[in-house]
């Protein structure tokens, strides 16, 4: 997660807040359940209310995917786009084509008209005909309304601009919906609003132009005797867990008594649009406030349809088995680190569920990258690789010179982010794809992350073929809540300004924002077990040296630490375990990254290096980047401390089950 505003602009808004604070105190609401003292897990299932052991030992599943593609946004005009070539970013390109478009111009307020031209600019000659030019009106986008039909001159029949160009201007599948015939409803036409969708990840002002392929919400139920929870993965750069509440409660509305726990996971995709508002505009200018980059419009659409897809599982929930294997992708044409210690979790898991005729009911490919492929040049939305990859698993690979075909399994298919920490990335190296074309890390097409998706997908049809049977398991969860302290100043600023939409807890507002006195976040960790079965949540992007350990074997023939790294890692402080990994003990053991939560890098201690001019506002040398979109150094240590209590209860299940000797 990168910055997003200038240094001055920063600093200038903490100062304002931390002088600015209201006479009387202000209580901040505390959680009993977060501020229970016993040391042990909040929910145990089976073993605790409300799933107390017991029932039939039948292991029930189902699965169910929902598009959360968003609905209806304004688009900005490609000539306000940063690229010489604007052709390039035009709405409806076919889906080979390269988009390298990315940001707004930096002059996209100055009201310089249609020609994006203002008298201090090179060419510039004359005002713009049209009038445009200093009329007070935004011209950085077709202000249009959420219907995206622009009243006329523009979209007459015969010389439409967007309503009568041939082209799916709003990617939903319709060429030119008709002519203008009257104003939206919603008197978004014609406000001066920019209706858009702001795309997450990377930087700021990068607006989306369509749709390049739908956004999921895909989940798995399960059930056995009186315990069930439900595995939902999202396509999203993240999700809160204020957000995860929300959708808890109106499960519970529409579901009472029935899901025991929801967890909750985004698949971190930087070509969708922002869910968390850290991604909305950044002004180039001081004396206008950030705005964050949420969509009322597309948050309410996750929501709905979250608890629509958990509510049709359960209605469908059938005896299942489940088969599992692993494989491990290596490092060539799959995985990059951009931060020292080179340390790889490249284990790949996948799981199947089938129902009684042995057709699949869900395939879960568990595996940790950042979905970023496409790149922040690319206005398109799309859930990036994994969207082929689900579409490989459901539907076919065809043959080529170098693979046989592949049948599809049907079902609903599931990438499950994995440890994405660190900087774990899929750019950097040559792709080659099934087909045997070759895609330069320059490359940054659709076609590029196709061949990603469908090489990791080959990998798991490979991996399925010689698969293990998991005989009668015992399905478990455990889970507690936690509060994490805010130390990162630019995170401050987002809290108490609202552009992060979450409750903080334990500070006193009257004094100054210093240790001792940090506002705290609320979140959720987990873990869930299914026979040897195993995942870990994490409520951010966790390094795969915080799941794995610090044993060379994992660098994977790279050197460890680099020789001109400025500021290496002293790997002498490093934990020496037990790691997660063996934690979990099971034969396949995995994380749920970003589960739950969003709250940034989970940067080992140890390694937690900040700039010491500007700290949290510029990162040290040698790649601390990530402590940059940290909450602060007592993120992963809080974390692994509630994940202890989770695990102790389930070596306490474990120790609880009848002997099989």
């Amino acid at each position: 997660m990168p910055r997003f505003f200038s240094l001055f602009s920063l600093l200038s808004g903490c100062l304002l807040l931390l002088s600015a604070c209201p006479e009387e105190p202000q209580p901040a609401p505390t959680p009993n359940a977060a501020d229970d003292p016993a040391p042990a897990a909040d929910l145990v299932c089976p073993g605790s209310d409300p799933c107390a052991p017991g029932g039939d030992a039948t292991l029930f599943a189902a699965a169910v995917a929902r598009r959360v593609t968003p609905q209806g946004f304004e688009i900005a005009k490609a000539q306000y786009l940063k690229n010489d070539r604007p052709s390039y970013c035009e709405p409806g390109l076919p889906r080979g084509t390269e988009t390298r478009c990315g940001e707004l111009s930096d002059n996209f307020l100055d009201d310089c008209g249609s020609d994006t031209l203002c008298p201090r600019d090179e060419g510039y000659q004359a005002p713009d005909e049209d009038g445009s030019e200093l009329d007070g009106v935004p011209d950085y986008f077709w202000d249009c309304g959420r219907d995206r039909i622009c009243p006329p001159p523009f979209d007459t029949p015969e010389e439409g601009e967007l309503g009568a160009n041939g082209i799916d201007d709003d990617g939903d599948g319709a060429v030119d919906e008709g002519a203008w015939v009257a104003a939206d409803e919603d008197g978004t036409e014609g406000d001066g609003v920019f209706q858009g969708l702001w795309i997450a990840g990377y930087g700021n002002n990068r607006p989306a132009m369509g749709i390049r392929d739908d956004l999921w919400t895909r989940v798995v139920v399960l059930k056995q005797g009186n315990t069930s929870v439900a595995l939902v993965t999202l396509d999203a750069v993240g999700l809160f867990f204020d957000e995860v509440l929300r959708i808890k409660e109106r499960l519970e509305t529409e579901l009472p008594d029935t899901v025991d726990q929801v967890f909750l996971q985004s698949t971190h995709t930087h070509e969708a649009p922002d869910t968390m508002g850290q991604w909305g505009i950044a002004f180039p200018y001081d004396e206008y406030p950030f705005q964050h980059g949420r969509d009322g419009a597309h948050m309410e659409l996750i929501r709905e349809e979250t608890v629509s897809a958990i509510v049709a599982a359960v209605a469908a929930l059938q005896p299942a088995t489940v088969v599992a294997a692993s494989t491990n992708t290596r490092v060539e044409g799959f995985l990059h680190d951009s931060r020292d210690p080179q340390i790889f979790n490249d284990e790949m898991v996948t799981i199947q569920f089938k129902d009684a005729t042995g057709a699949a009911i869900a395939t879960i490919v568990n595996w940790g990258n950042h979905p970023e492929i496409l790149d922040s040049r690319n206005n398109y939305v799309s859930s990036d690789f994994p969207h082929a990859l689900r579409e490989a698993l459901e539907n076919g690979l065809p043959a080529t010179d170098r693979y046989e075909a592949e049948a599809g399994f049907g079902g609903v298919a599931v990438f499950q982010q994995g440890t994405v920490g660190g900087l774990v990335g899929p750019n950097g190296f040559l792709i080659t794809g099934r087909d045997g074309a070759e895609y330069e890390n320059a490359n940054k097409t659709w076609a590029r992350a196709d061949a990603f998706g469908e090489n990791l997908a080959q990998l798991a049809f490979d991996a399925l073929k010689s698969a293990e049977a998991i005989e009668d398991p015992d399905l478990f969860f455990a889970s507690k809540r936690v509060k994490i302290p805010v130390e990162n100043i630019v995170f401050h600023l987002g809290l108490l300004t609202g552009w992060f939409d979450r409750e903080v807890y334990d500070y006193d507002p009257n004094l100054f924002l210093e240790p001792g006195n940090f506002p705290h976040l609320l979140t959720e960790v987990g873990v869930i077990r299914l026979g040897p079965l195993a995942w870990s949540t994490a409520p951010g992007e966790l390094f795969p040296e915080s799941f794995v350990g610090y044993d060379e074997q994992y660098s994977l023939g790279q050197p460890t630490v680099a020789d001109d790294n400025p500021n290496p890692p002293d790997l002498s402080q490093a934990p020496e375990g037990p790691t997660l990994k063996s934690r979990l003990g099971n034969t396949f053991a995995m994380v749920f990254g970003l589960g739950q939560d969003e709250i940034g890098y989970l940067v080992p201690p140890y390694d937690f290096i900040l700039d010491e001019g500007s700290p949290y506002l510029d990162q040290a040398a040698g790649d601390h980047y990530e402590e940059t979109n940290s909450v602060g150094p007592e993120a992963l240590p809080r974390v692994e401390e509630a994940l202890d209590l989770c695990l102790q209860a389930m070596d306490e299940f474990d120790l609880a089950q009848p002997s099989t000797d």
